[in-house]
């Protein structure tokens, strides 16, 4: 990252700061672009509702490539190709090299890893890729086909990860595994920590909710329902490896903030910098910054730039900021990473001040 991307993220959170305390209406322009190339999917997980219906009427490539050129012109930081399962898309990889040539620096994709081939890797990585989640949902086959709905998901996944970390250097890639934690796998949150530290890949927790886009189904709610005991005593173990080895584990605020996701949901307390941040651009064209609430706007009829400099889309960004929302967790860690009060607290969990248990 170049200095004056460094300057420009810096003044980005600082008006976060304003806007918090000073300035509730004053308008921040997003730096991120989330892509929803396709809400369809190749497994069946039971965190997740997308596999339930197939999306048609998604944007077209050269919808797609306008939907970048307006981005650059935008001054977009960085662009996340997501879904869904991206590489679903024939037109993916080229949708990824085209947003680079046509000016964006950062690249990032969201995948579930089935599709993450070494040939496919290869092609993505020229198309500029650098930035890479992959979704594994349980320690073991047993517990991530489950999840997944997919018998030989885990090994499939587990083989492209391993791959994508063997070439994690030579190209100066960023690759963390994603786990969700939900109901039926969050007694494996010590082992999938083990996991993460062995591949040697920063671990991030997702936290299962029915709130969001593409995730509100019966299943997924049954998943919100996390037994607190279960909850506890898997973090207090979770919390002895961190205390023996931190290497590739959650913080000690992220996993406070855990903790408290499931009997608090908005955690008012925490201002959403996320839906600050990105611009939400659904398959079929809709746009919006939030996981949570549903997209008025579409690209299909007016910009890019008419939407986010409207006075309604100016206003519903006010509200969510205060988490006037109905809640989600979603990139609660960019919630947090903001606040300095939060490496204040890792500090003192170090020390020994702090613990999960108080």
């Amino acid at each position: 990252m170049t200095i004056a991307e460094k300057a420009r993220l810096a003044m980005f959170f600082g008006r976060l700061a304003v806007k918090e305390r000073l300035a509730p209406r004053l308008h921040v322009r997003p730096l991120v672009a989330e892509l929803f190339l396709t809400d369809n999917c190749n497994l069946r997980c039971t965190s997740c509702g997308c596999w339930t219906a197939n999306t048609k009427g998604e944007l077209s490539t050269g919808e797609w490539r306008d939907v970048l050129r307006q981005l650059v012109a935008l001054r977009i930081h960085k662009v996340n190709f997501t879904g869904g399962e991206p590489l679903l898309r024939p037109d993916a990889i080229g949708l990824m090299a085209y947003a680079r040539s046509a000016g964006v620096r950062h690249l990032h994709l969201n995948s579930n890893g089935i599709r993450l081939t070494p040939a496919v890797l290869e092609e993505v990585i020229a198309a500029g890729v650098r930035s890479f989640n992959v979704s594994v949902d349980g320690p073991t086959a047993l517990v991530h086909d489950r999840i997944r709905g997919r018998l030989g998901a885990f090994a499939t996944t587990t083989e492209h990860l391993r791959h994508l970390i063997a070439e994690r250097d030579r190209h100066r890639l960023k690759v963390r595994m994603n786990f969700t934690v939900m109901r039926d796998n969050v007694d494996s949150l010590p082992a999938i920590a083990a996991l993460a530290q062995e591949l040697d890949v920063t671990l991030y927790l997702n936290l299962v909710t029915d709130r969001t886009f593409l995730f509100r189904t019966d299943a997924v709610t049954d998943q919100t329902a996390v037994d607190r005991g279960r909850l506890d005593a898997a973090l207090a173990e979770l919390e002895r490896m961190a205390r023996r080895d931190r290497r590739r584990l959650p913080r000690y605020s992220d996993l406070r903030y855990l903790r408290g996701h499931f009997s608090d949901l908005v955690q008012r307390d925490l201002p959403c910098a996320e839906s600050q941040l990105k611009l939400m651009i659904h398959s079929q064209g809709q746009v919006g910054g939030c996981w949570a609430h549903d997209p008025t706007a579409t690209v299909r009829a007016r910009t890019l730039a008419e939407i986010v400099d409207a006075p309604e889309y100016r206003e519903e960004h006010a509200r969510l900021f205060r988490k006037e929302c109905v809640g989600c967790g979603s990139n609660y860690s960019l919630n947090l990473r903001w606040r300095p009060g939060t490496y204040l607290a890792d500090l003192q969990w170090r020390a020994g001040r702090r613990s999960l248990a108080v």
